[in-house]
């Protein structure tokens, strides 16, 4: 946590990163970074399109986000059991590039 005097007319939850150089140290606007397996997001336009009613919301929600790990964890599984290395060659053919 940082503090700023209120004349700088920064908002809260800005999110800096803190840099030493040769006189101080130097705080620096950084965009923040979005969880990239957050998909809580995704799962929620889901519900709401499959037409869930208000009170079903949350617990559906709350369903599918706690099967999100076992879910990454078999992907893992069959990826390793089930994939063979390739080279950076190969992958670039298998994909079209």
């Amino acid at each position: 946590m940082l503090t700023v005097p209120k004349d700088f007319n920064i908002p809260n939850g800005i999110e800096v990163e803190a840099k030493l150089v040769e006189n101080g140290i130097l705080y620096e606007f950084v965009e923040p970074q979005k969880e990239f397996y957050d998909f809580s997001e995704d799962i929620l336009s889901d519900i709401i399109a499959e037409g869930y009613v208000k009170d079903e919301i949350l617990m559906e929600f709350k369903n599918r986000k706690s099967k999100m790990h076992a879910s990454f964890r078999n992907i893992v599984e069959d990826t390793l059991t089930n994939s063979k290395a390739m080279t950076k060659e190969e992958l670039a053919a298998e994909i079209g590039l």
